[in-house]
């Protein structure tokens, strides 16, 4: 074999191995990436599995169930009310709206003459004493449920107590409460006229009323004795 053969011969082997070599590269790179690939896909898995192990379970919340009636906060009023059931029965808790004597009884069974009015008919509260511009006192706690003014009694506030009874104030010269408005047992409601129209003669005073289940009734069932509190 001449010289130039063999060089040409060991060229070609030279080459060929080269190739070689550079192709065992190639895949040796590609196998070292997929294996990489691979690994970091395995540890993603694992790592994702064991998240969702130790996460707490969330379950949505139930919504809150509806509170009785009784268990219903209200919305506050001006004063609270204090005044038990039975209180205005046993005189607990109650005043004398004005200071003086009374002056014309309650009396439904017996009607009697109303002068200003030229009429005889029942007298369905008490007339109590007082001097004009005097406070008139809430006698009980209560809430105020109506005001009104006319010709013949100046001004009258009904206030409602807790035990579904009612009490009247007629002959203010001033309202000094608003309808719905929270009062409690002593509150300022107005002041007194200087005569009651339609009962003028029996000068200066607050005519008072008191209503159970429809029915009057004496207010001096509720108020306390006057030698113990006035």
């Amino acid at each position: 074999m001449s010289m130039k053969k063999r060089r040409t011969a060991a060229q070609r082997i030279r080459e060929w191995m080269m190739e070689y070599a550079y192709l065992v590269t190639i895949g040796a790179a590609a196998a070292v990436v997929a294996a990489g690939a691979i690994y970091t896909g395995q540890i993603r898995e694992e790592s994702g599995m064991q998240a969702a192990a130790e996460a707490p379970e969330i379950r949505a919340s139930a919504p809150p169930a509806t509170l009785p009636a009784e268990q219903v906060t209200p919305l506050p009023t001006i004063a609270p009310l204090r005044v038990r059931y039975d209180a205005l029965e046993k005189r607990v808790g109650t005043v004398w709206p004005v200071g003086g004597a009374v002056v014309r009884a309650y009396d439904i069974r017996q009607p009697v003459l109303w002068a200003a009015l030229d009429c005889v008919k029942i007298h369905e509260g008490i007339d109590i004493a007082g001097e004009a511009g005097e406070s008139v006192r809430c006698a009980a706690d209560g809430v105020v449920t109506a005001m009104m003014r006319d010709e013949l009694w100046g001004w009258r506030i009904r206030v409602a107590h807790m035990d579904g009874s009612e009490a009247v104030y007629a002959g203010l010269e001033s309202c000094d409460v608003i309808q719905e408005q929270t009062v409690t047992r002593g509150q300022q409601l107005g002041v007194l006229l200087e005569r009651i129209p339609c009962e003028d003669e029996l000068g200066t005073h607050l005519h008072m009323e008191f209503w159970r289940d429809g029915e009057c009734c004496s207010p001096e069932a509720i108020l306390p004795q006057k030698d113990t509190d006035m």
